[in-house]
């Protein structure tokens, strides 16, 4: 089964080849919590103060004021490349405070595409914090089942790295 390590839950700096794997909503907001750091540096829930948060939520869709930290304002999904480094989104939300508003299914199918790009990526490492706790309402025995069935069914990439349990 998966080993998580007691690493940081939300890193404040990434190596040249690791991405950090976080959760969002279906706009891409990325204003706290794990996406707070993606896209601000920030996991605190200052967005409302932080003028480059602002500007990038009011820059049209292409522009490079959308460009943050690791991640990018308004991609809800996949890999993304910000400023000063990578991340991968898993939209576990519709909005945010919509718990349970992305079914576990379809979380699965998402961590099914993240296995395939690191698979297809050996030589990044992504740092998988829980996937679908917290802000999006499963527990972690409902999220748990998620893991099994997808360790079970398409194994675990060498190039994953848990992060941020205890």
């Amino acid at each position: 089964m998966i080993e998580w390590t007691n690493r940081f839950l939300t890193p404040t700096s990434l190596g040249e080849h690791e991405v950090f794997v976080f959760t969002t909503n279906a706009q891409g907001f990325h204003g706290a919590g794990a996406a707070g750091a993606a896209m601000r540096g920030d996991s605190k829930n200052t967005w409302r103060d932080d003028r480059a948060f602002l500007t990038a939520s009011k820059a049209p869709e292409g522009s490079p004021l959308r460009v943050g930290h690791w991640a990018v304002y308004g991609v809800a999904r996949g890999l993304q490349v910000g400023k000063h480094g990578r991340s991968y989104g898993v939209q576990t939300v519709t909005r945010p405070g919509a718990k349970k508003s992305i079914t576990r299914r379809d979380i699965y199918a998402q961590l099914i595409e993240l296995w395939a790009y690191a698979k297809a990526n050996p030589k990044l490492t992504f740092l998988v914090p829980p996937v679908g706790e917290g802000y999006a309402g499963w527990s972690r025995e409902e999220m748990n089942v998620v893991w099994e069935w997808l360790v079970q069914k398409h194994g675990l990439p060498e190039n994953v790295t848990f992060i941020g349990r205890s």
